[in-house]
């Protein structure tokens, strides 16, 4: 037996992680009286503008790729 966390998203149950659930596999769904906070769906606008800010910690002169590549390397 496994336990895992999830909500339901008006829609849909979706699970807070990755679960190999075989077919016609029994499974028990229990609510909790707890909720998750909803996230706001980010403008373009918003988002192009919180990637202008981001490029500034990137040293002069280097690619914002070539930068990031070089952190998950270290």
């Amino acid at each position: 037996m496994l336990a895992i966390n999830g909500y339901y998203d008006g829609n849909n149950y979706v699970t807070q992680g990755n679960v190999a659930v075989k077919p016609n596999q029994k499974v028990i769904i229990t609510f909790l009286d707890d909720f998750i906070p909803v996230r706001k769906r980010r403008s373009l606008v918003e988002i192009k503008s919180y990637m202008k800010g981001a490029s500034k910690s990137v040293p002069e002169g280097a690619s914002t790729l070539e930068y990031v590549r070089q952190l998950r390397e270290e």
